[in-house]
């Protein structure tokens, strides 16, 4: 199976990260939230430091034709 190669970044300004969602297409903004969103979840109290760029694999349109 091929990697996902499209990155979709989504920036805090905030909190100065950068998150690149990494997926099969381009992705809507409502679901590089989610996946950003998913991966704060899974990493607790483990986030990211400031100036930080996270990259997260998405399985999201893997099956898409």
């Amino acid at each position: 199976m091929q990697l996902p190669s499209v990155d979709n970044l989504v920036k805090d300004l905030q909190r100065g990260i950068t998150y690149n969602v990494c997926a099969y297409r381009t992705l809507s903004w409502e679901e590089r939230m989610r996946a950003v969103q998913v991966f704060m979840q899974q990493q607790g109290m483990n986030q990211p430091r400031q100036g930080a760029v996270v990259k997260i694999f998405s399985v999201i349109g893997l099956n898409d034709q």
